[in-house]
């Protein structure tokens, strides 16, 4: 990937009659507009006809796009955006030929004046990421400006773009056809952004943000560090390059993502290993993991992630969280557990596996918090039990790849409602269960595939599903996704799941 120039945004009030004749929107070679929906007497090509009184408003008022685009690549330094009104409450330009996030923002209003530092493509982005009502952008300016600012300085350290904003929002993939089965197209599996509950509110950007700080670390002490001092106005990125342990953490028996918000964990290449200990992330909102290896975590809350709300849009991404299965099945805890008030969590393409607990939502039957998560393309191998063991709320698990499963899978609790869609259980026992609490919950169960499946008897108070593995209830989702066949599955998910994956 790119390097993100994240620079800052200031408002200017610039004489419209003075820059309409450079704009590059206008004057660009086979210059052309497009976008992702238009009200009523709207137009794409109002953001580039140099007249204030027009402007393209969209059907909605969150994941909406307008582009400015050309016949072959120009180079630019500067837009300027002009609203009617001040609707949009979030905001960024992505260069649509690559993907990378060139700027971010909280609004825009009469003239936003955004210097980009010098960039080049055929496609540029303006993706509405939410307002308060459907927003009328009046003009999308481009120019090869002399009198720009320079962008906010990036680290020295080597770049790195963790999380960037994929570049077209074009139909979404998930939609169903006339079958009513979601289509599947081109899938990235290193993609910038998540897809299911994380996507929402606003989406889960972490570390990613105007005048964001970037560290690398290379021992515990220094992540420690680097968590403590985090500027609670600038969003945070961390790297990890080396191996985390007790030893080298200073006394820290875990890595707290705590009372903050914006954050990025991201792990080096292969480099990066959580040794004996693990992250926990409390009352912290738009956290992202990615990429690193945790393993036999036995101090602190014994789980590789623990996330204990008020929580919100948290994405564990590529990393890969395992135990032992020598031990006591007390000795550990869960690879990745969550409790309390959490919303909007996205676990994918994650390698979980060796492991008498794996991923506990819920801690008993009282915590009762209506939480949602999504668990896509992750692989599950040498697990126990627990994949999820999921009380109340909602769970969306579809083209993850579960391998030699001991005792139980998936298991909702206490009214739980868990959609179960397009996975492959292989050597397995009791795949899809609700046992062992005081209520039952329910699954949506569609296009799952099962190789070598050993259904037991369910105690007294619980029930399995069964070889036909019917479902019991159905959940609508809230967000578009794109999906896996079936017979894809495996491969797809070997390939693509685990860390080391993707060039971040």
């Amino acid at each position: 990937m790119k390097s993100t120039h994240l620079i800052t945004s200031t408002l200017c009030a610039l004489s419209f009659a003075t820059l309409a004749a450079d704009n590059l929107a206008i004057t660009g070679p086979g210059a052309g507009s497009d976008g992702t929906s238009k009200g009523t007497g709207s137009s794409y090509g109002f953001v580039k006809d140099g007249n204030l009184a027009t402007f393209w408003q969209p059907a909605g008022s969150s994941n909406e796009r307008v582009s400015v685009k050309w016949s072959s690549a120009i180079a630019f330094n500067q837009v300027i955006l002009r609203e009617e009104g001040n609707e949009v409450t979030s905001w960024r330009l992505v260069n649509h030929d690559t993907g990378t996030v060139l700027a971010a923002g909280s609004s825009i209003g009469a003239a936003l004046k955004v210097n980009l530092g010098e960039v080049s493509m055929k496609k540029l982005n303006l993706l509405i990421i939410t307002a308060n009502n459907a927003p009328k952008i009046a003009e999308f300016e481009v120019y090869q400006s002399t009198d720009t600012e320079e962008p906010d300085p990036i680290d020295p350290e080597p770049p790195i773009d963790p999380d960037p904003e994929p570049g077209p929002i074009t139909p979404p993939v998930g939609n169903p056809d006339a079958t009513g089965k979601p289509v599947w197209g081109a899938f990235n599996a290193c993609a910038s952004s998540p897809q299911g509950f994380a996507s929402l509110q606003g989406g889960t950007t972490g570390g990613l943000g105007l005048r964001s700080t970037r560290v690398t670390v290379t021992t515990g002490s220094q992540l420690v560090a680097a968590l403590k001092n985090k500027d609670p106005n600038r969003p945070l990125t961390v790297r990890v390059n080396g191996t985390l342990t007790i030893a080298n953490s200073g006394g820290a028996s875990k890595f707290e993502v705590k009372d903050m918000r914006d954050v990025s964990i991201i792990g080096v290449g292969n480099t990066a290993l959580l040794d004996g200990i693990g992250i926990k992330i409390f009352r912290a909102d738009n956290v992202i993991i990615r990429n690193l290896k945790i393993r036999n975590v036995d101090t602190g809350d014994k789980d590789g992630i623990t996330i204990e709300g008020p929580a919100r849009n948290i994405w564990i991404d590529h990393n890969e969280i395992s135990n032992r299965l020598d031990v006591d099945k007390d000795h550990f805890d869960e690879l990745v557990s969550g409790k309390k008030d959490i919303d909007n969590v996205t676990l994918s393409f994650n390698y979980l596996h060796t492991s008498w607990k794996t991923s506990l939502w819920g801690s008993s039957d009282t915590d009762d918090y209506q939480r949602r998560v999504t668990f896509h393309h992750n692989y599950f191998e040498n697990v126990n039990s627990r994949l999820p063991l999921f009380r109340f709320g909602q769970s969306h698990i579809y083209n993850n790849y579960y391998r030699n499963m001991l005792e139980t899978g998936i298991n909702p609790r206490m009214g739980a409602i868990i959609r179960i869609e397009n996975n492959l259980f292989e050597q397995v026992t009791n795949p899809v269960v609700s046992f062992y609490s005081a209520a039952l919950g329910y699954w949506d169960t569609r296009d799952n595939q099962l190789v070598n499946a050993n259904w037991v008897e369910s105690p007294a108070d619980g029930v399995i599903a069964g070889a036909d593995m019917l479902p019991t209830g159905v959940l609508n989702l809230p967000y578009d996704y794109k999906i896996v066949p079936t017979n894809d599955v495996k491969n797809f998910v070997l390939a693509n799941a685990g860390v080391g994956k993707c060039p971040f």
